[in-house]
């Protein structure tokens, strides 16, 4: 009788679950396409939603349009039912997006980061939290959790950053340091660019991507089978530190040669001022003289985007995705090497992986990590519902 009272009430709360979740899905529903959809009866569809708009979770939207018989109420999620943080934790710049219930977007901000410790940085996120929190005038009961996007490695369990090399960051447990009385999540930053992209940008309706984020580093986030893939040990996706040149100029992680030390923002900026001796330069001004046809700007962008082409050629012929979208500030350039780079990938890819691919460029600007963690969050709070 106990095991019979247990599997009737697990019953009844993935009926719930499914029920919000379709809402979640459909943005706009009415009942009756509940019913339809998940193969409820309509006493069932009507007993959750009222618990639901109880609850605040869903709420009316107005009334669907006559067919010939009685118009239907329609549903949503109460937007206002709590909101999530995503966070992207770049080298240089904190990137942050505000995400109300439904999924959109709240708020965003982004400042610079001029010092990479990480005693630094902790009050600096603190400080930019709550900062854009209150800009909006979103109180902090409402705020439902939190996600960071980690330019590095974390630990099996996703709570602790194991490597960050281009932070110079080992066994960070950035969480407990920030010490907020919120949920905290971390997801690699590539991964969550690719979440991202797949809820938000190009990637959606796509089943195998590989999000490629060209920043001071590169990462790649892995879509498999509509999937996030992550690997055995949560490292899938290291390509930045595949070799591609053998005896080559050392790389953070303590190899030589690695792809991202030829073809990231830092790889461009040390490559320009070899050739200037312009240390003060950033990678926004030196896409600017790109733009200008700067020769000697010009010339470093050409060997970046060969490199970055050999790259994405292994990325295609190891995964042969369906997409392959490149993040970062380098799209701020597209025109200027979308030819060339295609060329590169194509003389050093499959042929039958070629043709089966498509290569895209963000249109999400900066916001792809950060939006995939604020993605996650919301995840997690509806996972987490009775």
């Amino acid at each position: 009788m106990f095991k019979k009272a247990i599997n009737q009430e697990l019953m009844r709360n993935n009926n719930k679950a499914q029920i919000l979740r379709c809402v979640k899905a459909k943005q706009v529903v009415s009942k009756r396409e509940l019913t339809e959809e998940l193969g409820l009866s309509t006493t069932t569809v009507s007993t959750f939603i009222r618990e639901l708009e109880q609850e605040n979770l869903i709420q009316n939207s107005g009334i669907a349009r006559s067919t010939g018989g009685r118009r239907s109420l329609l549903y949503q999620l109460n937007p206002d039912y709590c909101y999530t943080l995503g966070l992207d934790l770049k080298v240089d710049r904190i990137v942050g997006v505000l995400l109300d219930f439904k999924g959109d977007i709240k708020a965003e901000n982004e400042i610079p980061v001029r010092d990479r410790d990480e005693w630094k940085v902790v009050p600096l996120l603190k400080t930019f939290i709550h900062d854009l929190l209150a800009e909006y005038e979103i109180p902090w009961a409402q705020l439902g959790g939190i996600g960071i996007g980690i330019p590095g490695v974390l630990n099996n369990e996703g709570e602790i950053i194991d490597f960050a090399p281009n932070l110079g960051w080992k066994n960070v447990d950035l969480p407990t340091m920030l010490a907020l009385d919120k949920p905290i999540y971390l997801e690699n930053e590539a991964n969550a660019g690719a979440l991202g992209e797949v809820v938000f940008g190009l990637g959606q309706n796509v089943d195998h991507l590989a999000y490629i984020s060209v920043g001071m580093g590169i990462g790649c986030g892995l879509i498999i089978d509509h999937k996030l893939f992550s690997g055995h040990l949560r490292n899938a996706g290291e390509f930045g530190h595949m070799t591609v040149e053998s005896e080559g100029f050392p790389c953070q992680c303590g190899n030589k040669g690695c792809w991202e030390v030829y073809a990231s923002n830092s790889a461009a900026l040390r490559m320009y001022t070899e050739k200037t001796n312009n240390k003060q330069v950033t990678f926004p001004e030196f896409l600017r003289r790109c733009r200008e046809n700067n020769d000697q700007a010009t010339e470093v962008l050409q060997t970046v985007t060969k490199y970055l082409g050999l790259g994405i050629a292994s990325v295609i012929n190891i995964l042969n995705p369906e997409m392959v979208i490149i993040g970062g500030e380098i799209t701020n350039v597209k025109s200027l090497i979308f030819n060339s780079l295609l060329k590169e990938i194509k003389e050093r890819t499959l042929e039958k992986s070629f043709a089966g691919v498509r290569l895209e460029f963000s249109q999400l600007g900066n916001k792809a990590a950060a939006l995939g963690m604020g993605t996650i969050v919301l995840e997690k709070i509806i996972n987490a519902l009775p």
